[in-house]
């Protein structure tokens, strides 16, 4: 996904001579491309991801439209004050590019998990999210993020997922199976899961839909309400704290309603934050595998 990110980048910067790329000092054969074709708009700001977030916004003031690239602690939290004060509070053009959301670089321990980001983001104003889970996702949001002026997380995994889509995506809510009594609400790359259980469930006769949410838009909160009040059950997974990203999301949308669905919220606990292992590891240790989530339906 990060080589599809730099891909559409170029294609748009080969149009648009104000795309502007900054680099926390990483990146390296993943940013190449765009460096190697337009070398006056790439700057490598260095370990220095505070003032990578300030000269964005003084870019992006001068007119230019920018986009910052790091792992997503660093691009996040580190600089969550640059964030808040430089960019949103001035709606300035900027999106932050952060690669490793969620668990993909678990063997690093918890300084480099990217799990309270969305929380974080969601709390500013003016900035809109989004968690596409795979390539097809992200060519819908980057025509999104190009076509709009504003500031924008675009939060993204490490690289090498597969494919969950199999044609062009047109709406930040996507049905991937269809709606059943049970379904699934993921984001990111964890959708891989709900489709893995969503196949053992099948063998059992239990069927389920699933629903990819690339963004807690607040637009999309009608159609949340509208799935709710049909349904029995619906499961938020994410590669997030249970709180404060899209399971919140879910439940705020669906808190007006005097009659909803059961909301079952799935996603990483922070007591098990301490723990360091693999991506899959860690997946299956705060109950948001293919195996955690068929034993989750069955109890339902």
């Amino acid at each position: 996904m990060r080589n599809s990110f730099v891909d559409n980048l170029v294609a748009a910067a080969s149009c648009n001579k104000d795309i502007y790329l900054l680099c926390g000092d990483l990146g390296y054969g993943v940013l190449d491309k765009f460096a190697e074709q337009f070398p006056e708009r790439f700057i490598n700001v260095g370990i220095a991801e505070q003032n990578m977030t300030g000269m964005a916004a003084g870019l992006a003031m001068s007119g230019k439209k920018v986009f910052t690239y790091s792992i997503v602690n660093f691009a996040i939290a580190r600089c969550l004050e640059q964030i808040r004060n430089d960019i949103c509070y001035h709606n300035l053009d900027v999106t932050i590019v952060a690669v490793g959301g969620g668990l993909p670089y678990g063997t690093h321990g918890y300084t480099h998990l990217g799990v309270e980001d969305v929380s974080f983001i969601r709390s500013l104003p003016n900035i809109n999210t989004y968690i596409p889970a795979d390539r097809y996702e992200l060519k819908h949001a980057m025509a999104q993020i190009l076509g709009a002026n504003k500031p924008t997380y675009l939060r993204l995994a490490r690289g090498g997922e597969a494919d969950i889509h199999n044609t062009a995506i047109t709406s930040n809510l996507i049905a991937v199976l269809p709606e059943q009594k049970i379904n699934f609400i993921c984001s990111g790359t964890v959708l891989e899961e709900a489709c893995e259980a969503a196949k053992l469930l099948k063998v059992k006769n239990i069927e389920v839909g699933i629903l990819s949410l690339m963004s807690p838009d607040p637009q999309l909160a009608s159609s949340i309400r509208e799935i709710s009040a049909r349904t029995k059950a619906l499961i938020s997974v994410e590669e997030h704290i249970t709180y404060g990203g899209i399971g919140s999301f879910i439940a705020e949308s669906i808190s007006s309603l005097g009659k909803h669905a059961k909301l079952v919220r799935c996603g990483i606990e922070h007591n098990k934050l301490n723990h360091t292992g693999s991506q899959k590891f860690l997946r299956k240790a705060n109950n948001i595998d293919a195996a955690s989530l068929v034993k989750i339906v069955e109890y339902l």
